[in-house]
């Protein structure tokens, strides 16, 4: 049999990465209008999670947080574990699954980098703030297409929402490449932590319904969630950084939106007005110019773990 070049796996690998990534928001949305709440998609997403993750939360050791430190453990998940993940599917109630997969990546990108330069006491390039002046003409275009009332009266609600997300997973990217946390560690305490912080409130207190559909929904909404998107992805996004390297794993972060409005056009039935289609459009537009342009010279780890993050984005 034919031997697939490691180049052109790792190619493969990063399209089906930003497949899955773009397509967990429209996940997210069908599974709420499917009668499930932003509740029972968290709880889903860390039952499955943990059950993958936390044996390696576990081997990498429980007394000091899988090495990483309480603290920083904390951290990380506060920001990138269950807080803005209910949030964000708080958001899928209001607005269309089309304006979190542009907004979420576009500000994850936008806040990661800027930090990530902060740090560093260098100035952003050029081409990066061009890149991200036109996200965030982009968002500004979504937010004036929602507040028309065409797509929901509450979708710049959602809007805002996902702008808040989007920051928060950008500092929690931006903590990942400071503090070199390894991919399937930070996967794992966010994980981990999430489900044993959730999980008893929400059979406890929160009213589950995950009876509102029949199990093969659940194990559909569960696998994507928590296996495909922080296991599979995770592992498909790290084999094409480390094969491509930075420079060319950045340029794959623009597909999310895109592939999140093309996949929730035929799954929803959601077509994004024109205003709203031209925001995607820009916020695109603007993170391939930064990826191209300004963040490939310093290489700061918030470009590469982004999508980590999208969800998570």
């Amino acid at each position: 049999m034919p031997v697939i070049a490691p180049r052109r796996l790792a190619l493969l690998a990063m399209f089906a990465a930003v497949t899955i990534y773009g397509g967990q928001f429209v996940s997210v949305r069908w599974g709420l209008q499917s009668g499930l709440s932003a509740y029972d998609m968290a709880a889903l997403r860390f039952i499955f999670a943990a059950a993958v993750m936390a044996p390696f939360f576990v081997r990498a050791g429980i007394v000091d947080c899988a090495g990483l430190g309480w603290g920083k453990g904390l951290a990380l998940a506060l920001t990138g574990g269950v807080p803005l993940t209910v949030l964000s599917n708080i958001g899928l109630n209001y607005a269309p699954a089309a304006h979190a997969s542009a907004i979420q990546p576009g500000m994850v990108a936008v806040t990661a980098t800027t930090l990530a330069y902060l740090g560093m006491r260098a100035r952003v390039p050029f081409g990066a703030m061009i890149g991200f002046s036109i996200v965030l003409s982009g968002l500004a275009a979504i937010a004036v297409a929602g507040s028309s009332g065409q797509e929901g009266p509450l979708t710049v609600l959602g809007d805002l929402i996902f702008v808040f997300c989007g920051v928060g997973w950008g500092i929690f990217t931006w903590l990942c490449g400071r503090w070199q946390v390894p991919s399937v560690v930070g996967a794992s305490i966010v994980s981990t932590l999430s489900a044993v912080a959730f999980l008893p409130i929400y059979f406890g207190f929160l009213e589950p319904s995950l009876d509102a559909v029949t199990w093969p929904i659940l194990l559909f909404h569960g696998i994507n969630q928590g296996v495909l998107n922080i296991a599979l992805g995770l592992l498909l996004w790290t084999y094409g950084t480390r094969t491509l390297g930075v420079a060319v794993a950045a340029r794959f972060p623009p597909m999310i939106p895109v592939l999140g409005t093309l996949i929730g056009i035929p799954a929803l039935g959601e077509i994004p007005t024109p205003l709203a289609a031209l925001g995607v459009a820009g916020i695109v537009l603007g993170l391939l110019i930064a990826a191209v342009a300004g963040t490939g010279k310093a290489r700061p780890s918030a470009s590469v773990n982004a999508p980590e993050t999208a969800d998570r984005a």
